[in-house]
């Protein structure tokens, strides 16, 4: 019996000691591949090693850059800007939520530069897709520096665009202003005016002159719904006030979609300047005739009145509104 139970314990060692050695192979399998651009070799084994290991946070980082990698193949082989894309989303399911090593954080950088510089590159087909490709560029540059200050192409070319960009969005904005005064009930020249003092003060966050135009035409767009939009948010003229440490909100919503949709009070977050976020206070919500406490459904084309609390004292500066739907899209309604 000794003597089995040796030979078992020697087994059991030694086949523990064969699969590790498996798993190191693969890896290394996977770095060989990813050397070789051959990436989706290289995610097979990785993905393998995720399955043995799958809290290794290095492992992630090595299957992150190998979706980023194939992204970008696909786009200089095939100029392929959707796969490209598409493979960077993937990479956000693997990248670990803290602790990245400083290698990947710089590889991942100059990845997403590259993704910005496509963008840049990138013909579009109308104005709205040429808006759309100016703005994925912006938001790429800045991400490739949130990883990595340090990326000096990333900083030059967000800078180059800053300034060759910030006037036209500025002067677009102040026109529409000005034209909205003259003709107060076209409400779509003050969503205009914000959308590009918006895009204005995106681009030099320290200019007084744009903050002070933007939060004039905010104080006007608030009470608005945007009926571009599948879900307008507005507060109602007169519908914010202070009330013993707590911000009562009185809101409206239209379903501008081809089906009833539900709109739940727990999807709502005030958030501040700094990008604190409050839940409702369904206490003090209850206590108003309107007050929105559980889900209520608004008709097609439709829209309904409600009532929400904060609790957030006045000395707070508030940034926004904004709901998430269940899919992810946020529709949010800016503070002046």
């Amino acid at each position: 019996m000794n003597l089995i139970k040796h030979s078992l314990i020697v087994l059991t060692a030694l086949s523990f000691f064969i699969f590790i050695r498996c798993g190191s192979n693969i890896e290394a399998e996977g770095d060989n591949a990813y050397a070789k651009g051959n990436y989706n070799q290289a995610l097979t084994y990785y993905l393998k090693v995720k399955k043995t290991q799958p809290q290794n946070a290095r492992i992630d980082e090595k299957i992150a850059l190998t979706y980023m990698q194939r992204g970008y193949k696909f786009y200089k082989l095939r100029n392929n800007l959707d796969a490209f894309q598409l493979n960077y989303e993937k990479s956000l399911e693997f990248i670990p939520g803290d602790s990245l090593s400083a290698n990947f954080r710089k590889e991942y950088s100059k990845l997403l530069y590259r993704l910005a510089m496509a963008y840049h590159g990138a013909k579009p087909l109308n104005e709205i897709q040429k808006e759309k490709y100016f703005n994925l560029t912006f938001d790429f540059l800045e991400k490739a520096l949130q990883y990595d200050s340090t990326n000096t192409e990333a900083d030059a070319k967000l800078s180059e665009i800053r300034t060759a960009n910030f006037q036209k969005y500025f002067e677009r904005g102040k026109d529409f202003y000005k034209r909205a005064l003259k003709d107060p009930r076209n409400t779509n020249l003050f969503l205009s005016a914000e959308a590009y003092l918006l895009q204005a003060v995106r681009l030099d966050p320290l200019n007084r002159e744009a903050l002070k135009l933007l939060k004039k035409v905010r104080q006007k767009t608030i009470s608005i719904l945007e009926i571009r939009n599948d879900l307008p948010l507005a507060l109602a003229v007169g519908g914010r006030k202070y009330k013993s440490g707590n911000l009562v909100l009185s809101i409206t919503i239209f379903n501008n979609t081809i089906d009833p949709f539900t709109v739940d009070p727990n999807r709502f977050h005030l958030i501040d300047k700094q990008g604190n976020r409050y839940g409702v206070n369904f206490d003090l919500t209850a206590e108003y005739s309107k007050g929105l406490t559980e889900p209520q459904t608004i008709g097609v084309k439709s829209d309904h009145d409600w009532v929400l609390v904060f609790t957030i004292p006045n000395t707070i500066p508030v940034e926004k509104l904004a709901y998430e739907t269940e899919n992810g899209v946020v529709i949010s309604k800016y503070f002046p």
